[in-house]
């Protein structure tokens, strides 16, 4: 039997979510926590029960995004067999990116969006966090390719920083009851790693570093 939450993680939940999609619409200068609110339909003394000021809660709506893609890709790995190709790994990796960010769909809008409004300590301490995710989706590709499924001169952090970019324009573009998260996640894969095991540069790439 599921545990019920508790009503004060149910009011911060409702209180994230609204304030999510307030940062997306009118980005961090234009949203306020009376509008965040009314728009979670809480008085105001509610918010500041759980988020002191602005700044605090914009850095959870920020921390929890992206740890909501690290957590779901980082399970979604350790559920593959030791086996597992770099392929398979980067197919799983891509759909657990993909589901985590269209299902909190206005978190990642909101990111998007307010990532270089907020101030600059907010900004750094979030940096950690996709600096870390980063290097997730660098040892995945360093491990294809050291097993031979790459071609020796692509260049595997311009390969992250294109893989992330795209994932990440996802959710600007999909829409619920079209494609199946599944069929975009392996074409996506076939794009990427097609592209990283051809003949030295069909993927555009050169060794100009890693």
């Amino acid at each position: 039997m599921a545990k019920k939450l508790a009503k004060s993680t149910i009011s911060q939940r409702r209180v994230l979510d609204a304030a999510a999609k307030m940062f997306r619409d009118y980005g961090y200068a234009g949203t306020t926590m009376r509008a965040i609110a009314d728009e979670s339909d809480l008085k105001a003394g509610s918010i500041y029960y759980h988020y002191k000021s602005k700044d605090e809660l914009i850095t959870a709506v920020l921390d929890l995004g992206i740890n909501t893609v690290i957590n779901t890709v980082q399970d979604a790995l350790d559920a593959l067999p030791e086996t597992a190709t770099g392929r398979e790994r980067i197919e799983t990796a891509v759909r657990a990116h993909l589901s985590a960010i269209i299902e909190n769909g206005d978190y990642t809008l909101a990111t998007r969006r307010v990532f270089g409004q907020v101030p600059e300590a907010i900004r750094l301490k979030n940096t950690k966090l996709r600096d870390s995710y980063g290097a997730t989706w660098q040892n995945i590709l360093r491990d294809a390719h050291d097993r031979g499924e790459f071609q020796t001169g692509a260049d595997l952090t311009l390969a992250r920083l294109f893989i992330l970019g795209a994932l990440n324009w996802t959710v600007e573009w999909y829409k619920p009851g079209g494609r199946m998260i599944d069929d975009v996640a392996r074409e996506f894969t076939s794009v990427v790693v097609d592209g990283l095991a051809g003949q030295q540069g069909s993927f555009g790439l050169s060794d100009v570093g890693t």
